[in-house]
């Protein structure tokens, strides 16, 4: 196609300035341009870079071959011609054809997507959070309302896609960035990391915080059956598709949901083969934030120390460079030697008995040596073997499964820990009674946790616990007692007697 023929030219970069200047015409709903005017356009146009300004070559030739190629349409200009000098100059109207402002326009397009840097979008996680929240709510037995459902649903996954394909790009762009291997402006690469710094650790603790939260609600969906009614939700809203019958539409939309569903799960909640993709990511910030602060080191050493380590190759690739031409073998071996510490192999022998001078010395070969003595049972199990067969090799799928069992175990202790404590409304401390071990430290956290927020003027403090689960909010007793005495299993716990309420989602008085 010669309309593509400009894009694998020497001079492409003056031939897109061209079509720019008559797509931006165009988008001003204008229709031709004199070549005047369009000379006039590409030089102001190429004013920021004197360099490629000095290098235009003809507007004239380039408005020729563009023509030939089929990218733009012209007309004689007929027009402001006065004398017969004006008419033999030929001047022309130029405009785009319909294949080459399209042609140009999706290369325009393709600019401002690699271009895009894309951007870890943490405001994204907590409406993500809300809308799970609210699926959740919608499949609940008794409060079905599968048109919220499948609002919810859509409105978690196209976020989720932009959060993704945003996160994706700002990787890219990252290692881009941060493989470059000659830091050509200290001052502007300092800048930048710290600028880096900051927003890949307000990410990092946004993703930390909801990352649990998220994963706990997509089981929660799965666990009101949302995979087995995926097909209820499509058909509420699957548009007619020619040549496909309705029932074959709902199913390649519901393949479509579900595999949308598939990436959100594999984003957030782990399974026994793989981590989670916001773990690889919270990693990858990680060793974002080490490489910069490396560069930084360096970049300082390069500054502050008087040694040169550049310098230092340098003049030592020139005594190679020297002995290589002179023809010093003997020189250049021992130069290497001594740079880098490559010495040949020493051979190391046993102890003999003294008066049988039969040491072994580090310069003789093996091969001239006699072999040193190794015991059989030495050679066959090692020096901390022990009898019986040799150990059975651990699967680590196995290891991974047993420790998610009881990762899930103990997550279900504490959420069982929680609601005991919750179910039980405002109550006073000397009210509590014994206390097992789950409920102890999760009242000895939250106790903590709230002792710890100011006061306010009417002696309450509220305080919410880091995955934002539960609301703790401690008040002034009722009635005045002379203290509370709270049973742990370790001991007794004595503290002011003070009124407790814990709400689980923050879903309690305020």
């Amino acid at each position: 196609m010669k309309v593509v023929a400009y894009l694998n030219h020497e001079k492409t970069i003056f031939y897109r300035v061209v079509l720019d200047v008559l797509l931006d015409e165009e988008a001003r709903l204008g229709i031709h341009l004199s070549t005047k005017e369009i000379v006039q356009r590409v030089q102001e146009t190429l004013s920021v870079e004197p360099e490629l300004l000095a290098q235009l070559p003809s507007v004239d030739a380039l408005l020729e071959d563009l023509y030939r190629w089929g990218n733009v349409d012209r007309i004689h200009n007929t027009r402001r011609i006065t004398t017969p000098e004006e008419y033999l100059q030929r001047d022309f109207l130029y405009q785009l054809t319909s294949v080459g402002a399209r042609v140009h326009r999706e290369m325009t397009w393709i600019d401002q997507d690699m271009a895009d840097v894309g951007a870890l979008q943490s405001s994204m996680l907590p409406e993500i959070l809300t809308s799970l929240a609210t699926l959740v709510r919608a499949l609940r037995p008794g409060e079905e309302d599968l048109e919220a459902a499948l609002g919810a649903f859509r409105t978690t996954t196209n976020g989720f896609a932009r959060l993704s394909e945003d996160a994706k790009l700002f990787v890219q762009g990252l290692n881009g960035s941060l493989a470059s291997e000659e830091i050509r402006d200290p001052e502007t690469f300092i800048a930048y990391k710290n600028v880096v710094v900051r927003y890949l650790r307000s990410f990092t603790v946004v993703l930390h915080q909801n990352s649990p939260l998220i994963a706990k609600l997509i089981t929660q969906a799965e666990r009101a059956r949302l995979l087995p009614r995926l097909r209820e939700l499509a058909a509420l809203e699957t548009a007619p598709v020619l040549g496909l019958s309705h029932e074959e539409a709902v199913d390649r939309e519901v393949e479509r949901m579900r595999e949308r569903w598939s990436g959100l799960r594999r984003w957030f909640v782990p399974s026994t083969e793989r981590p989670p993709v916001a773990e690889l990511l919270l990693d990858r910030a990680s060793d974002a934030i080490n490489f910069i602060i490396l560069t930084v080191g360096h970049i300082n050493d390069q500054r502050f120390r008087r040694a040169s380590r550049t310098a230092d190759l340098v003049a030592l690739a020139g005594w190679f460079d020297r002995f290589d031409r002179t023809g010093g073998v003997r020189e250049s071996t021992a130069l290497w030697r001594t740079a880098f510490g490559n010495y040949s192999a020493r051979h190391l022998g046993h102890p003999a008995a003294p008066e049988a001078g039969t040491d072994l010395q580090p310069a003789t070969s093996w091969w001239q040596s006699d072999p040193a003595p190794v015991s059989a049972e030495l050679r066959t199990r090692g020096p901390r073997a022990n009898s019986g067969p040799l150990p059975r090799i651990r699967d680590p799928r196995r290891a991974k499964s047993l420790l998610a069992a009881r990762q899930q175990q103990e997550h279900a202790t504490v959420e069982a820990a929680e609601r005991s404590l919750a179910a039980r409304g405002p109550i006073r401390l000397s009210d509590l009674g014994r206390l097992d071990s789950a409920e102890a430290e999760v009242f000895l956290a939250c106790l903590s946790l709230v002792l710890s927020v100011r006061e306010s003027t009417s002696g309450i403090r509220r305080a919410r616990t880091p995955d934002g689960r539960l609301l703790v909010t401690l008040g002034i007793a009722p009635t005045e007692r002379a203290g509370a005495g709270v049973r742990l299993r370790g001991g007794r716990l004595s503290t002011k007697d003070f009124q407790l309420t814990l709400s689980l989602n923050g879903q309690g008085k305020r």
